[in-house]
């Protein structure tokens, strides 16, 4: 069994959040919890629904690319450091 980290996120919203801003952002966000949290806690108020996007639903899964580029357009995800 492997060990947890301190990278990788343990509740499962925050690793799908985390795999989607890897594809949708291309790693352009430092993860960051509480971020991860707001994303979450707004994908469900605007309807979206945890158990279903699990279970493959599109609509789910469209509306939380939605919310995640609008988080990341008006500065809700902390970007990541140009080197």
């Amino acid at each position: 069994m492997p060990s947890l980290s301190s990278k990788w996120p343990t509740r499962a919203d925050h690793r799908f959040i985390l795999k989607m801003a890897t594809i949708i952002l291309g790693g352009k966000v430092t993860p960051r919890p509480g971020e991860f949290d707001r994303i979450s806690r707004v994908f469900s108020k605007a309807g979206g629904s945890w158990t279903r996007l699990f279970k493959g639903s599109v609509e789910d899964i469209e509306l939380l690319k939605t919310v995640m580029k609008v988080a990341f357009k008006y500065g809700y995800l902390t970007k990541s450091e140009k080197w």
